[in-house]
Parts: C-alpha cells; sequence; structure tokens
C-alpha cells in the first residue's frame, strides 16, 4: 500500500475530517514533482501521469504529539490549468519552461486518527 505525506492546515484537516472537504490539491512544480508524478514514454513522446497513490497521511505541524490522520485515496489525477481561452497556463522556472498544473486527490474514509 503506497502512502503519500503531507503537510496540511489545520482548517483544511478538519474540512476533511467532517467531510466538507473531499479533494486536496497540490501544486506541481519542477522541485516537487517527483513526489505526485511519474514519466513514462507514450507513442515516442514523453508523458506524465500521477504516481500510484492509495492514501495520504496528513500531518498539522512538526511537534512530536502533532495531530495526523491516514486518508483513502479513491482517485488521483493532474489537472492543467487553462486560460478563458482555454489554452494551456505555461510559466518559466531556472530557464525552463513548465505547463501549470496541479495534483487532484478525491478522498475516501478516514482510516486511522491520532492526536485529533
Amino acid at each position: 500500500m503506497k502512502t503519500l505525506t503531507l503537510q496540511i492546515k489545520k482548517d483544511f484537516l478538519d474540512q476533511i475530517l467532517s467531510g466538507k472537504k473531499k479533494e486536496e490539491f497540490r501544486e506541481i512544480r519542477p522541485n516537487n514533482s517527483k513526489k505526485y508524478i511519474e514519466y513514462f514514454n507514450a507513442e515516442g513522446d514523453e508523458d506524465v501521469k500521477p504516481k500510484q497513490v492509495d492514501r495520504i497521511q496528513f500531518f498539522n505541524g512538526y511537534k512530536a504529539d502533532r495531530p495526523e490522520v491516514i486518508i483513502e485515496v479513491k482517485a488521483a489525477e493532474i489537472e492543467y490549468i487553462v486560460d478563458e481561452d482555454g489554452e494551456f497556463i505555461e510559466y518559466e522556472e531556472n530557464g525552463e519552461m513548465y505547463l501549470t498544473a496541479q495534483m487532484v486527490y478525491s478522498l475516501g474514509k478516514v482510516v486511522s486518527k491520532k492526536n485529533i
């Protein structure tokens, strides 16, 4: 079972636990992309897909007794950000051009809670 570990603010953690927040969004940047996506060769072109994740372990804070929750992941997808004309939005970082994208995780049931 593959678990992704993420920090989260208390308000958002509370919303997940109450069932109000059913999706988690994370921006994909060059410095964190290996955490969220994997590259593969599709018909001669390099492409990306979400890394397989079965659950997310959310931590709130950095203390030893911090709140911690493990939530099942029902689905994960890459969402590319487009402008009002439907064109991909790009940005430059360290001289390279990238598409603006985020991970969208559909959250399922609570697997475990600690220090809540």
